[in-house]
């Protein structure tokens, strides 16, 4: 009962954070994906980060269940995740191949040739990072963070003295800004150049952490460097857990935090994520912490001309085509509305995406027979018009 307590508040916590109105299937398989080994579910927690991205934010107060995630949640405890993550991932992606996606181990197949099939070059994953819109500052500090570990690594070969640099980051910047897949890059990195030996990325924030009575926070907090040992715990808006110093168990996450980072050195990295003043106010809480985390990377807001790129990599993703009139149109809505900090970036244009498409679909289902052309391109009359606060006079 207690494991699908703790799966049912990390799915809701999950959801809320995505600003979802409904616990789905797709939250619990995110949340269960975090109970298996990383390194092997990579790719499906890449898929399912991609499509929970995608659903749109609803405003809505209370949060429900679905019916599936209901059922879900009653076998928990009685089947293994292993068999959970297949069920629930081929449910969600019918056209995946779940064996090709998930490395697990195949006793048929010699070790040797299994490792190296799983394991990118340091030069294939920085590829990735170089691909990604924008952050033209996190690419250059990440560069340089990965040149002093690459450094480092040839000395100790070397049988040299290496120079302290602490695997911790402190990540500042708005939401959408990419913190969290800059994170997993950053988690495949160290496990390249050998700084970490899995490699995988466990993502969690102050509701993952904190329970509601003495003694128990530090279990939550306890069991989530147990999943992130050999890889990346990311703890994102870190700062929440020193807003209420004092008055509730957040004290008690960061110590215990703190010390896993010194029971796990070498073991473990920890790359705290939020916006810039209140994550500068968190590291000062703590001495624990303000040793620990060295190095800071700003993810700045990306401009109109980023976000419509990222809107182009979209569509190439989703294999729907983008005239250069809807281009244009979709930069000068981009232009108008300005999507920056909490409610900007790049949520902001995938529900630009979504929103388009819902636009496209009922377009083609105008006539009650939707045919394959009418749903492959946006038409300019798919993007939506920006919101124009009208300017009262007087007394409201």
């Amino acid at each position: 009962m207690v494991l699908r307590v703790q799966v049912e508040e990390r799915a809701a916590s999950l959801a809320k954070r995505y600003d979802h109105a409904e616990l789905s299937d797709l939250h619990v398989l995110k949340v269960l994906l975090n109970y298996v080994d990383g390194s092997n579910y990579q790719k499906a927690v890449e898929m399912v980060d991609a499509k929970l991205s995608l659903i749109r934010g609803s405003g809505a107060n209370a949060l429900t269940i679905s019916e599936p995630a209901k059922l879900l949640l009653g076998r928990v405890q009685d089947v293994s995740p292993e068999v959970l993550i297949r069920e629930i991932f081929t449910d969600n992606f019918r056209d995946a191949d779940f064996d090709q996606i998930v490395s697990l181990d195949k006793q048929s197949e010699p070790k040797a040739s299994e490792e190296s099939a799983q394991t990118e070059t340091l030069d294939e994953i920085l590829s990735i990072l170089d691909r990604l819109v924008g952050l033209a500052n996190v690419k250059s500090q990440l560069n340089k963070l990965v040149n002093v570990h690459k450094t480092n690594t040839l000395r100790a070969q070397e049988n040299l003295p290496e120079i302290p640099v602490g695997l911790h980051l402190v990540f500042t910047g708005s939401p959408g800004t990419g913190k969290t897949t800059v994170a997993r890059i950053i988690a495949k990195a160290y496990k390249s150049i050998g700084l970490l030996p899995e490699g995988q990325l466990v993502e969690v924030d102050r509701a993952d952490l904190v329970a509601g009575y003495v003694g128990q926070t530090a279990i939550k907090v306890q069991e989530a460097i147990e999943r992130a040992k050999g890889g990346v715990l990311f703890i994102d808006e870190a700062y929440a857990l020193s807003a209420d110093s004092g008055a509730g168990f957040g004290d008690e996450a960061i110590s215990t935090i703190v010390k896993g980072m010194e029971d796990n050195r070498g073991n473990m990295a920890v790359i705290v994520a939020g916006y810039k003043e209140p994550m500068e106010s968190f590291i000062k809480s703590n001495q624990g912490l303000k040793s620990r985390f060295q190095n800071t990377i700003a993810f700045e807001d990306y401009s109109t001309d980023e976000l419509a790129s990222i809107f182009k990599k979209l569509c190439a993703e989703y294999q729907v085509k983008s005239p250069s009139e809807v281009d244009d149109k979709v930069l000068s809505y981009l232009d108008k509305v300005k999507p920056t900090g909490e409610l900007g970036n790049a949520r902001f244009v995938r529900n630009l995406f979504e929103t388009m498409y819902l636009n496209l679909s009922n377009r083609a289902a105008h006539d009650g027979n939707i045919e394959l052309h009418e749903v492959v391109e946006f038409d300019i009359a798919d993007v939506p018009e920006p919101e124009v606060k009208k300017q009262t006079f007087g007394f409201s």
